[in-house]
């Protein structure tokens, strides 16, 4: 069986309120996406860190005290479940089972979707467990906090939202209401066929170890070749210390990659 786990120890800060237990036409948001467990039949947990007491009788398990953020949940979750797990969080409400179901049937350890503009949606993933947990102890080891550097230790499948169908508002999350009432769009295409990458060798692993900033430049420039922006700007995030330029670098391509929302017209 496969195990979802929703991603529901936010602040919110943005929405005003918790976003999880929010109604949206006589359901919390969080509903949704335990339906769209439901019906891949998966056993549902919630990673509820702060916000536990929102989810008496429901299964609820407690943040890692190694990271903070979602990958807290992440390194709870693969330490107590041997199944192959799927993660997503509590505020994407559209979002449907057969988002889940192609993440599940990649053929990699790690799968997770991408914006046609090159934009990872880092949050709604595949996971499993004996393939993450060296990973989760290196990452602690670094004091690191991103979901996303899980994606550049271990091999994963990227897979493209235009060439499996997948709607870009099903795997966008709301920050505010007004975004209930938004369509989602994701300009460019730079993405649209999966990729998987598999390093022999990963380069975070031979920076974080040895210093090596050539490792992180070719990560940088094979992330811009094929496509993931978003991962290129990490990688540039990292380098900031070699020079101001990367980071500047790193904040103009989150900016390029940004997922916009309009106004839907009707309901």
């Amino acid at each position: 069986m496969v195990v979802l786990v929703i991603l529901a120890g936010g602040a919110s800060r943005r929405f005003g309120r918790d976003k999880c237990t929010y109604e949206y036409r006589g359901k919390r948001l969080i509903d949704y996406v335990i339906e769209a467990g439901n019906e891949l039949g998966a056993k549902i947990v919630i990673a509820a860190g702060r916000n536990a007491a929102f989810y008496q009788g429901e299964e609820v398990i407690e943040d890692s005290d190694r990271f903070s953020g979602p990958l807290a949940a992440v390194d709870t979750a693969t330490r107590r479940f041997e199944e192959e797990l799927v993660f997503a969080p509590c505020d994407t409400p559209f979002i449907k089972p057969t988002v889940f179901e192609k993440l599940i049937s990649a053929d990699a350890p790690l799968a997770v979707w991408v914006f046609p503009n090159g934009r990872v949606e880092s949050t709604i993933f595949k996971a499993r467990p004996q393939n993450v947990s060296v990973a989760l102890d290196l990452l602690a080891q670094h004091k690191r906090r991103r979901v996303d550097d899980l994606f550049r230790i271990v091999a994963t499948k990227f897979l493209s939202v235009v060439k499996h169908g997948i709607i870009p508002k099903w795997v966008h999350n709301i920050n505010t209401p007004r975004d209930l009432e938004t369509e989602t769009e994701a300009t460019g295409e730079v993405f649209v066929e999966d990729y998987l990458i598999s390093w022999d060798v990963p380069p975070l692993i031979k920076w974080l170890r040895n210093g090596d900033v050539e490792a992180l430049r070719g990560e940088f420039l094979h992330y811009v070749e094929v496509g993931l922006l978003s991962m290129a700007a990490h990688v540039a995030k990292d380098l900031s210390h070699v020079g101001k330029g990367y980071a500047v670098l790193a904040e103009a391509i989150y900016g390029a990659v940004e997922v916009n929302k309009r106004t839907m017209r009707g309901n």
